[in-house]
């Protein structure tokens, strides 16, 4: 995305840090945002005219990409406060920020053998907020995902256990809902499923495969992605899947700890649907509000659980 609304294809930016260049070679169109993000942009695609490969020139020329609502440059102290002690695999443009709650210290205290982990390439479209009245027809960004078949197993092993599945951050649950959704496509045959290639899952997708057959599993959809692979095989693809209120049914997730979310993001869509029809968001969010508790990146966490779902120190 560049900063303005008014680019064209030809056009050609000079980068002061190094002065290297780079040049639009498509628009796709206006990136909107809100005003107190610095206002709209444009969806384009570049050229960069270096003889750096891409990770040497974000290096060089690169900021760490801090969330615009800041309203502030990054500082070098950013590389560590906005990224996780976990963090191993360059490209997200910003950081799964219910992760910076968890330092050495607590993931030593959960145990290795009870933590799974996954890389997913958090996408500028997670600042975008929901514009359309019916969020139905908010048009969702598609971000890349990468998940060892072993750390699948794992939880496959977990779900057969009796085991619940707590996850970090509405990154992480929408990356498993959407293997889930994965896993069904390749039961069906369909395309964008095959295990050894690019994954896709489209943004309401997930709809046909749910009335097509309600009653798959988790553990069967993923025991069908990961059926004939090594466990040091990592799959890889992309997903738009979109989680709205009152009709997604969430088929992996049993807790969630997340961060507080922006009102109009897909992020906040998300939090409301995993709460479902009981459980009012906003009555949640005001008394956090009152309560004195941080929003956003920087924020506080929270946990939720899934309706009807306890936590195991609530179980008699």
């Amino acid at each position: 995305m560049i900063r303005s609304d008014k680019v064209k294809v030809g056009d050609i930016y000079s980068i002061p840090v190094s002065g290297a260049k780079v040049e639009v070679v498509k628009c796709s169109g206006i990136w909107e945002e809100e005003e107190e993000s610095g206002g709209n942009g444009s969806d384009c695609v570049v050229q960069i005219h270096s003889s750096d490969c891409i990770s040497e020139f974000l290096s060089v020329n690169g900021s760490v990409p801090i969330p615009p609502y800041l309203h502030r440059e990054a500082v070098e102290s950013d590389k560590e406060r906005y990224n996780n002690v976990y963090a191993k695999d360059e490209g997200s443009v910003a950081a799964p920020t219910a992760g910076l709650h968890f330092t050495d210290k607590a993931l030593g205290e959960l145990g290795e053998s009870n933590i799974s982990t996954l890389t997913l390439h958090v996408g500028a479209g997670t600042f975008m907020p929901v514009r359309s009245e019916d969020a139905r027809n908010h048009s969702m960004h598609a971000e890349h995902f990468y998940v060892n078949v072993g750390e699948l197993r794992s939880i496959v092993n977990a779900m057969e256990a009796g085991k619940p599945i707590a996850v970090v951050g509405t990154t992480s649950t929408r990356t498993l809902e959407s293997l889930h959704w994965l896993g069904v496509k390749r039961l069906r045959g369909l395309s964008g499923s095959d295990n050894t290639k690019q994954l896709e899952l489209g943004q309401f997708e997930w709809i046909g495969l749910s009335v097509a057959d309600p009653s798959i599993t988790a553990v069967t959809s993923f025991k069908a992605l990961i059926d004939g692979l090594q466990d040091d095989y990592v799959l890889t693809g992309q997903t738009s899947l979109m989680i709205t209120p009152n009709s997604y049914n969430f088929k992996v997730i049993d807790h969630l700890v997340t961060n507080f979310h922006a009102p109009d993001s897909t992020l906040m869509l998300l939090v409301s649907a995993f709460l479902g029809k009981q459980t009012d968001v906003t009555t949640i969010y005001e008394e956090a509000q009152n309560r004195g508790y941080r929003f956003l990146s920087f924020g506080d966490a929270c946990l939720f659980s899934r309706p009807g779902v306890q936590l195991p120190s609530e179980r008699k």
